[in-house]
């Protein structure tokens, strides 16, 4: 009784701090003049080619730690044009330059054709009053990888099968997901259906441990957006 009266505690400590918190509209920072700060850069996907129009851009700020309460400040908003570019402007206040941070987030893209678009949060670091900052960001879109695992059953103790698929970042970019990265042993399955970045390079590495042996295979490749493809990965290579 009393272990249920201290959970139902810190759920409830925990609300309290959350609900604490505040949201302010501070839009009006975007008519600044003078000790402006301005964000410009563009939103883009396929590898950074190809333009997001019309996608909702905003800046906020908050001083909310870990499980606190504090404020949660909209300081600008914006859209991509049809070539992805944005801009945004607004002032910084004297007490978002003491404490806090800056961060700049997309609108909800659509999860079946963009990979992972709840990862839509760009800090904003060593930001500034009458500062220019460049922000070029790729949202990779979805494949998916259809993966057979074979000999797994030789996975056993001492053994060992790891996957990293790596998406590396087009020069100049940021970018929502740089990949993903599993374990694999005798007790998983043989087949997998995976998401992964389309229209864009990948890197596999491929690590196993055989008989305390480790190696690493590397393998480039490429997959369409959109598509399902089959990918075989054999323990014993």
């Amino acid at each position: 009784m009393k272990i249920k009266e201290l959970s139902f505690g810190i759920i409830l400590g925990v609300f309290i701090f959350i609900s604490c918190s505040k949201e302010e509209d501070d839009l009006i920072s975007q008519n600044c003049e003078t000790n402006c700060t301005e964000i410009i850069g563009k939103i883009m996907t396929d590898n950074g080619t190809v333009p997001i129009s019309n996608l909702k851009l905003t800046v906020k700020w908050d001083n909310i730690p870990y499980l606190g309460s504090g404020t949660i400040r909209t300081k600008a908003t914006t859209r991509t044009d049809s070539q992805g570019n944005f801009y945004l402007k607004f002032f910084i206040r004297d007490d978002e330059l003491e404490e806090g941070g800056f961060t700049l987030s997309y609108e909800q893209l659509d999860n079946n054709e963009y990979l992972r678009t709840d990862l839509n949060g760009i800090s904003l670091f060593q930001i500034t009053r009458d500062t220019s900052l460049t922000i070029n960001h790729n949202i990779p879109k979805k494949a998916y990888l259809n993966l057979s695992l074979l000999n797994l059953d030789q996975v056993q103790q001492g053994n060992s099968l790891m996957t990293e698929f790596s998406y590396p970042r087009p020069s100049g970019f940021s970018q929502s997901i740089d990949g993903q990265v599993r374990g694999w042993n005798s007790e998983s399955e043989e087949n997998h259906l995976l998401e992964i970045a389309g229209n864009q390079p990948i890197e596999l590495k491929i690590y196993r441990t055989v008989n305390g042996v480790q190696s690493t295979e590397i393998e480039n490749i490429t997959f369409d957006a959109g598509t399902t493809s089959d990918y075989s990965i054999d323990f014993n290579n």
